[in-house]
């Protein structure tokens, strides 16, 4: 049997209520303070996420109208529905419309796109987005069934970058091959010089070297593209230019002359062809 202990307890004293009142208050707001350290939190990341943003992509630069007065937008469903006739009061000289990706996309937005544009009397071309993972031949049948390329309208366009392409087994040189079929096959059916859109890094991976006598539209946010002056026929330098009229974003551009320059070059033709 278990001896009883001869040590009597002392009586603890009752904790009184309004103790613990305060102690149910400390805790409610240490609770209630949560939410808001966390919203400071999460907007002070967004705010430096966003400036590292801005700093990689820059709205515009200031482009000297002297030396390039012609500039112009090009869009795709991504920007959304367009009021044409209030972009064309906004000295926009020419409109790049999305036609086709890859061997069966149609951009939803092409058609009214390309009438509206072209409606409002700005200069019109329409542009493909190559797929690295899908053969060159099929992607340009894809781009001739679907697009409008008329005699007044300015030069087709292949889109070739990275983003967008990193599902792929190809080499460079099997894009490169991939590439020129697109463009000797659409140059061919249409008569006209397909222009090479693509950024620095993509130039220097699949285009440099490759395909000397097509013109390269380049898309930097430096102050003026690194390529020789004659070796670019436009420079996209904005992704998100706003327009009264535009529900989305727009890419800005600029064309690489003047009023005279810009006279001729909308029907350049492919040599000998």
């Amino acid at each position: 049997m278990a001896k009883q202990d001869s040590r009597i307890p002392k009586t603890a004293k009752p904790i009184r209520k309004s103790t613990l009142r305060k102690s149910g208050r400390k805790k409610k707001r240490t609770r209630s303070l949560w939410p808001l350290a966390l919203f400071f939190f999460f907007a002070v990341l967004a705010i430096a996420t966003y400036g590292i943003y801005r700093k990689l992509n820059p709205v515009w630069y200031n482009i000297d109208k002297r030396e390039f007065p012609i500039s112009g937008i090009d869009v795709s469903k991504h920007s959304g529905k367009i009021d044409w006739l209030k972009v064309s009061r906004q000295q926009i000289d020419f409109a790049y419309i999305k036609s086709t990706e890859g061997v069966s996309y149609l951009d939803p937005k092409y058609k009214v796109n390309y009438e509206g544009a072209k409606e409002h009397g700005l200069k019109t071309g329409v542009y493909h987005f190559f797929r690295f993972n899908k053969p060159g031949k099929e992607q340009a049948d894809n781009f001739l069934k679907h697009s409008s390329i008329r005699e007044e309208d300015l030069p087709p366009v292949i889109d070739v970058e990275d983003w967008g392409n990193k599902n792929h087994r190809k080499t460079r040189l099997e894009i490169t091959g991939e590439i020129r079929q697109f463009i000797e096959l659409v140059e061919k059916r249409t008569g006209r010089e397909v222009v090479i859109y693509t950024n620095e890094s993509s130039y220097k991976s699949y285009i440099e070297g490759h395909f000397d006598s097509n013109l390269i539209w380049i898309c930097t946010f430096r102050k003026k593209p690194l390529l020789e002056q004659d070796m670019w026929v436009f420079w996209q330098h904005a992704h998100d230019k706003r327009l009264d009229g535009v529900e989305g974003y727009v890419d800005w551009n600029t064309f690489n002359g003047g009023a005279e320059d810009w006279m001729h070059f909308a029907r350049k033709q492919v040599p000998g062809l």
